[in-house]
């Protein structure tokens, strides 16, 4: 139903997650994310509370494969379920349930993560790794490079309806947000939206920052 890619960036610690899907409002459900502890993408027959435990479980101070493992052990329903998760210090565990449907899968990289069902090929996930790896720059450049071949190359073999970019920075700024809720081309709907509205998000960032270091309050 849905194909995703999530990520820590190994120079500033950003959480960030790019994912698309032929279902309305994909961002509403995933991911789950919290600067300085990790990031939960839960997708297949989408479980939201895994989400939201998984994070009370990083919290605690579990490891990315610990809380995967907590998290199936209390799921009946985990042979329908996609997860992917990313710890603090960049583990990642992803499960792909034998009852998602075909094609399913997922990779795993260096700090990254990369999971899909219901799509077109497997072409898609590699597509999205080589894109997501070939890409210099910040880490929402990376993450939207790799959904666009995601897209390119079929994404979900239904169609296509919602997609998100979100990064949130280990401050708590979650300076890229932005979601497509229900568009014809979700995922260059969501390109335009932030081409558009990059630098002011990125100068805005940028000055919050100092500001906060310098001890002056921003209005």
């Amino acid at each position: 139903m849905t194909y995703s890619i999530i990520a820590r960036c190994p120079n500033t610690g950003n959480f960030g997650a790019a994912i698309a899907s032929y279902f309305p409002a994909v961002g509403a459900h995933s991911p789950a994310i919290q600067a300085n502890v990790g990031i939960i993408a839960t997708q297949g027959w989408v479980n939201p509370s895994l989400g939201i435990k998984g994070m009370r479980h990083l919290r605690e101070g579990q490891t990315a494969n610990e809380t995967l493992n907590t998290l199936l052990h209390g799921d009946a329903g985990r042979e329908l379920r996609q997860l992917a998760i990313l710890d603090r210090f960049g583990n990642s565990a992803v499960y792909t349930g034998i009852e998602n449907d075909e094609v399913k899968g997922h990779i795993i990289g260096k700090q990254y993560a990369i999971l899909g069902n219901l799509l077109e090929s497997r072409e898609v996930l590699e597509g999205m790794e080589h894109a997501f790896e070939s890409t210099a720059g910040r880490l929402e450049e990376k993450l939207l490079a790799a959904l666009l071949e995601g897209d390119r190359l079929g994404g979900d073999r239904r169609g296509k309806q919602s997609a998100i970019l979100k990064v949130e920075a280990v401050e708590g700024y979650p300076y890229v947000d932005f979601r497509v809720d229900d568009a014809e081309e979700p995922v260059l709907e969501l390109e335009k939206i932030y081409r558009k509205n990059k630098h002011v998000l990125i100068d805005r960032y940028d000055e919050w920052i100092e500001t906060i270091e310098a001890g002056i309050r921003l209005t």
